[in-house]
Formats: structure tokens, C-alpha cells, sequence
């Protein structure tokens, strides 16, 4: 090897050596919930905001269980049971913690309190994963997002490179996510799982929740995720609970731990081998059937029970048996419980699940693993900030990513041949106007005409763009990836460039198409007006969606919002003909201001020679020829301060700067 290859290999080595290590350095936790009882406040009734009621409701009652370290755990239910919500408990994703848990505790290894977010993986099963991002700069904007500063890239890239070979990726790397909507083709849709559980586990996180992760996937996909999923538990140390609404055998016999809900209520919680027994025993339960799988027996017992305690005042007989059982252990087992509640917080323990009953039969040739760890205490893990990294890499990370996903969304193959549409017909309509008196209207109707035709549309597409958004930041925030102003500065920077990019290319066009002032000076002016009026335009847009949660009545009202602020801008209207009680409006439009100073560049300062065969309707009333510039645009209603265009320029700006604010401050308001 020459010295050249040696220190080329050195960093290589280097990096494969420390992302080995953060393979290893796994905090071991274990999660117990006891006796707990979530009920979030909800709205009902009545069908405006003032006839809705708010009121706490019971998602969950008494649930006591445990998520522990190299076991799978799977929470299964027929749907409305609780199973999503029990993630968000799990995971301290609630909306207001302290209220919605309205009775019992979450335990860490031992102490009471809730798991530091950076331990915690989640994946929903709305993935919410970016379109336009490759599958390898998915899993590394989440990875890099969730490593120190410090870490260098290499190590990071790395980490990324050996999960997806983990699990089974690495052969789409560059490959686009892709999407359902519009039909960009991408990954497919167990691929598209495996990538979600990738964002997740490429940091090693402690406890990895997944909602539904099977959904939607083939018998054969979804046995391997799961298969995979059981490799990370057994072999990684990993605590891992799926929620899972009816798999089949062999899916169910690869899990080691059972939690069954019905309602929110426990049916059983224990191994999953001893499930059948014990629901068996249970007078009111038909034993399972030959050839039938355990987990399609298991839904039909639940649906059965619905039946069974219609006649019931204290509800389900499956959970009223539960509760039982656990009384009649609890009083027979008081010594062992007093054991549990007070041993050190070390792995030792981890085979007693809450209900009692062991199973040490599981992975008894991983306790040797699991006795050479000790668990941290709550304190301990709960050292680190909330923010791993700094604010100028989250800005610098999600600035990258939202340029590269708006690459694909801004430039796509649709937008450019429409705006090239736009052109063709621009050019073919206005194509050199003659500079005279006569043709003053056509000039101002195509001016206008670029700014509502242009404005228009990326106001609709900022409102639909941004509400996809919204549920990936709510997400990410509440895991404590980044703040709210690092990811809004990315926004706006990336809104600044690919949002008006197209647009500012169909004026630059069309300005010289329809023969306006030809000098560079007055089209360089035009250019930066056109463009501030765009991105005022996308600032209005964001403010509309961050203000109207709903993305339906935020596409509904922001185009009658926009055509009313370009009725506001005086081409239809001249602005001393407006009614005295909305004319203080147009000094709120944008259109007003880009408009006017489109004008004022086109007009100002020179004489417009009369045309020879149309009569003189605009200029002085002695009809002088040629006719002043300034006699033009005070007919149209641009007089005194208006007539300067640097003022058009200043107040757009301002205007541009007031959405934006205004949509930072409603957005870190809303979680």
C-alpha cells in the first residue's frame, strides 16, 4: 500500500472506528408505565367554536406495562383501543403532560419522570418523510440533527451507511423518496418504512415506539421489518414496542412481550406465549379455533366481549377479569413487589414484567449482555441539553434541506412549462408596444397582469407547500431536533430564491418582449420591484397558512384574499376613485406599491410622444405633445409620494418584513 492509499484509509478508519462506537454505546432503558390514565381535553358539541365544549377524555385507564431493553414488544388492539395515544404517552409527546395524565406514573429505570426526547425514536405511521430528499440524505439531515457539533461528517455519514445496510437500504441510497401525490415515482413502500425506522435508529436511541409500522406492506415486507426490528432488539439492546393491529403467526410468535387493549383497558399483559392459556381460561371465551392464527383469535375474542357486556354496568369482562387477576397477584406477591419497588437501577430485574409472571425463557443468552451493563439513573441521562446541536448547524442543516426539497416542488417539469405558457402568450399579446400615448393602457394592463397572474399562484402554492410543512415542524420540534426561528429562517431563505426564481424569469422575458424601457438601469429597477412584490406575495402566503390551520379553507380563501389586495393596487380602480371607507385598504396591498413603482419606472422622468392615429386620452388637458411623464401617472393617481419609486420599494419591504414576523410569532405560539 502506498502512503498515499495509507492516508487516505486513515480517516476512513478512523470514522468506521468511532461510528462502531456509537453503535455500542447504547444507554440501556427500561420503561414501565403503572396504573396510567390519560385523558386528554377534547372538543365536542356544537358546530361553531362558541357551541364546542372542552372536556378531558379517557383514552386510557389503569394501563400498567413495560418496554425493556433487547426485547420486542408489541401493543396490539382492534382500532379505537389506544394504541397511538399510548406512543404519545410513552414518549411524553403529549399536549399538556401534566394535565392529560390524570392518574398512575412513568417510570426510567426505576425513577419516576419521563425519557429525554434524544433517547426516544418514534416512528407514526404517517412517515411524513420529504419527497424530493434521496433515501441516504433523509436518514443524514435526521442523524446529523441528532449528533453533537463536534461529530465529524465522515462519522455521520458513517453511522448513516451502516444503518442502511442494517436494514437492507443501502441499494436505494440515491434513490428519491417519492410520493403518491402528483405520481413521482420513488421507493417503495417497505423500503419507505425501513427508511422512516433508519431516521430513527441511526442514532441508537434507547427507545424506538413505532405506530403501525406494517400498515399498508405485504405479507412477505412486513414479516421482514419485523424480523429486522427483532434483530436491533436482541442484538442492540434496544427497547422497542410496535403497535400492531392484527399480524399474522409468525409475525406475533417473533414478539417477547404482549400488551392487549381494548378501549384503552388492559386485556392481558405479559409473553406472548402465554396469552392463549390464560384468555382460555376465561369462562366467556370461545377457545381458539384450529387453523385460525392467535391474532386474528384475539380480535375476535374482543369483538365477542362487546357482545358479552352489553349487559354489563361495569363495562369490558375481559378487562374487569384482568383487573382481578392483578388484585388476587398483588395480594399474594407482596414481598416480591416490595423487591421490585426497591431495587437498584440495574438490568437484573428485567425479565418481571408488571403483570408477575416471568419469562426468563427469553433470550437467555443475551442476559450475559445485559448483567455486564448498568442502567443509568433518570438523572444521569437527563444530562444534556435540550438542542444537540447548535443554532447556526440547525440553521445550516435546514436551510440545506429545504433548498433541496424545494428543488423538486418550485422547478419541477409542470411549473416550467407553465411558466413558459405564461411567456408565450405574454410576448404573443403585448409583443413590442409602441412607445406612445396610445398604447399607455396596454402597457399598464400587462404590467398588472404580471403581477396578479404571478402573484396569484404563489400564494396558493405557499398556502398548500407550507401545510405540508407545518405537521413535519410540530413533529420534529416536539422531539427537540431544532427551534421554530432556525427553521423559519431556513424557510424564508429558501422562499427567497426557488419560490420567485420562475417568476422573475417570465418578467425578465417579458420586459424586453414587450419593448419597456430598454437601458439596463430602468430594467434592473423593474426586475428587484417585481421581485419584492413576488416574495411579498409568498410572505401573505405563509402568513394565510400559518394563521388557517386547515389546508381546505386556507386554499379556499387565499385566492378571493389576493384578487382582493389586487383590486386594492388601483388598475382597476383608481385610488381617488375608491370608496372613502375601503381606500385606506390599498395602502395595506402590496399590489399597490409594486405596481406604482412599475409605473413610476416605466413613466417617470420622460415625455411619452402621442401616438399619430389614436387620439390623446391621457396627459394634460391642453392634450400638449409630446405628454409628460408625471401628467401620465397623476391621472392614473400617483401623485406625491407615491411618484418616488424608492418609496414603493421601502414600504414593500416593510410590508414583506410584517408577514414575516407575524407568521414567526403565531408560529411559536402554536405547538
Amino acid at each position: 500500500m502506498t502512503d498515499t492509499q495509507e492516508e487516505g484509509s486513515a480517516p476512513a478508519a478512523a470514522a468506521a472506528t468511532t461510528a462502531k462506537k456509537h453503535h455500542e454505546a447504547i444507554e440501556l432503558v427500561r420503561l414501565d408505565l403503572d396504573n396510567i390514565t390519560y385523558a386528554p381535553l377534547t372538543k365536542k358539541g356544537g358546530s361553531g367554536r362558541r357551541g364546542q365544549k372542552a372536556s378531558r377524555t379517557t383514552v386510557l385507564e389503569n394501563i400498567t406495562s413495560s418496554v425493556s431493553p433487547y426485547q420486542l414488544t408489541a401493543w396490539m388492539g382492534p382500532s379505537g383501543s389506544g394504541k397511538t395515544s399510548l406512543i404519545s404517552v410513552a414518549a411524553n409527546l403529549m399536549a399538556n403532560p401534566e394535565a392529560d395524565i390524570t392518574a398512575g406514573e412513568i417510570r426510567i429505570n426505576g425513577d419516576v419522570g419521563v425519557l429525554p426526547k434524544r433517547l426516544v425514536g418514534v416512528v407514526w405511521q404517517d412517515d411524513l418523510l420529504l419527497s424530493n430528499l434521496t433515501v441516504e440524505e433523509t436518514i443524514f439531515f435526521s442523524a446529523r440533527l441528532k449528533t453533537p457539533a463536534t461529530e465529524r461528517d465522515d462519522v455521520v455519514h458513517k453511522l448513516v451507511e451502516d444503518t442502511m445496510e442494517e436494514l437492507g437500504i443501502l441499494h436505494v441510497r440515491h434513490s428519491l423518496i417519492g410520493s403518491s401525490i402528483g405520481g413521482q415515482r420513488g421507493i417503495s413502500g417497505g423500503e419507505r418504512k425501513r427508511v422512516a425506522v433508519a431516521s430513527e435508529l441511526v442514532v441508537r436511541p434507547s427507545l424506538l415506539l413505532l405506530d403501525e409500522p406494517t400498515s399498508g406492506l405485504d405479507a412477505t415486507t412486513a414479516w421482514s421489518l419485523i424480523s429486522t426490528l427483532q434483530q436491533l432488539a436482541h442484538n442492540g439492546g434496544h427497547a422497542i414496542a410496535v403497535v400492531i393491529h392484527q399480524p399474522r403467526t409468525a409475525i406475533f410468535n417473533m414478539f417477547d412481550h404482549l400488551l392487549l387493549l381494548k378501549k384503552g383497558q388492559t386485556v392481558y399483559n405479559g409473553p406472548p406465549k402465554q396469552a392463549r392459556a390464560y384468555l382460555e381460561s376465561i369462562p366467556s371465551v370461545t377457545p381458539l379455533p384450529e387453523e385460525t392464527g392467535i391474532a386474528d383469535w384475539l380480535m375476535d375474542i374482543i369483538k365477542a366481549d362487546d357482545e358479552n357486556s352489553k349487559d354489563n354496568d361495569n363495562g369490558s369482562l375481559l378487562a374487569l377479569h384482568w383487573c382481578e387477576k392483578q388484585k388476587q397477584l398483588a395480594n399474594s406477591s407482596n414481598t416480591d413487589d416490595a423487591d421490585n419497588n426497591t431495587r437498584p437501577p440495574s438490568i437484573t430485574g428485567m425479565e418481571s414484567n408488571s403483570s408477575g409472571e416471568d419469562h426468563t425463557d427469553n433470550h437467555d443468552n443475551n442476559n450475559k449482555h445485559i448483567l455486564r451493563k448498568r442502567m443509568s439513573s433518570l438523572h444521569e441521562l437527563q444530562k444534556s441539553p435540550n438542542y444537540v446541536t447548535p443554532f447556526r448547524m440547525q440553521l445550516k442543516l435546514l436551510t440545506q434541506r429545504t433548498l433541496k426539497q424545494m428543488r423538486g416542488e418550485k422547478l419541477t417539469k409542470t411549473s416550467i412549462y407553465l411558466t413558459m405558457a405564461y411567456t408565450f402568450f405574454s410576448c404573443l399579446f403585448w409583443w413590442q408596444l409602441p412607445d406612445n400615448t396610445g398604447r399607455i393602457y396596454e402597457r399598464n394592463s400587462l404590467m398588472f397582469f404580471m403581477l396578479i397572474a404571478q402573484s396569484n399562484g404563489i400564494v396558493t402554492t405557499s398556502v398548500s407547500v407550507f401545510q405540508k410543512e407545518r405537521a413535519l415542524l410540530s413533529r420534529e420540534r416536539a422531539k427537540k431536533l431544532y427551534g421554530v426561528l432556525p427553521f423559519f429562517i431556513a424557510k424564508t431563505t429558501s422562499d427567497m430564491t426557488n419560490n420567485v426564481l420562475l417568476p422573475c424569469i417570465y418578467g425578465a422575458i417579458t420586459y424586453y418582449a414587450a419593448g419597456f424601457r430598454p437601458d439596463i438601469a430602468h430594467f434592473a429597477k423593474f426586475v428587484l420591484i417585481f421581485y419584492l412584490s413576488m416574495s411579498a406575495a409568498q410572505s401573505m402566503g405563509l402568513f394565510l397558512s400559518v394563521m388557517i390551520p386547515s389546508m381546505a379553507i386556507a386554499l379556499i380563501l387565499a385566492p378571493p384574499i389576493t384578487l382582493f389586495f389586487m383590486i386594492m393596487g388601483g388598475f382597476y380602480i383608481p385610488f381617488e376613485s375608491m370608496h372613502a371607507g375601503v381606500r385606506w385598504l390599498s395602502w395595506l396591498s402590496f399590489a399597490r406599491y409594486g405596481y406604482s413603482s412599475m409605473l413610476v419606472n416605466e413613466f417617470g422622468d420622460r415625455d411619452v410622444p402621442c401616438g399619430d392615429d389614436v387620439a390623446i386620452s391621457i396627459g394634460t388637458e391642453s392634450g400638449e405633445c409630446p405628454v409628460p411623464g408625471e401628467d401620465i401617472l397623476s391621472s392614473l393617481g400617483i401623485v406625491g409620494v407615491s411618484t418616488n419609486y424608492w418609496f414603493g420599494v421601502l414600504i414593500i419591504t416593510l410590508l414583506q418584513v410584517a408577514f414575516r414576523v407575524a407568521s414567526y410569532v403565531v408560529l411559536r405560539r402554536t405547538k
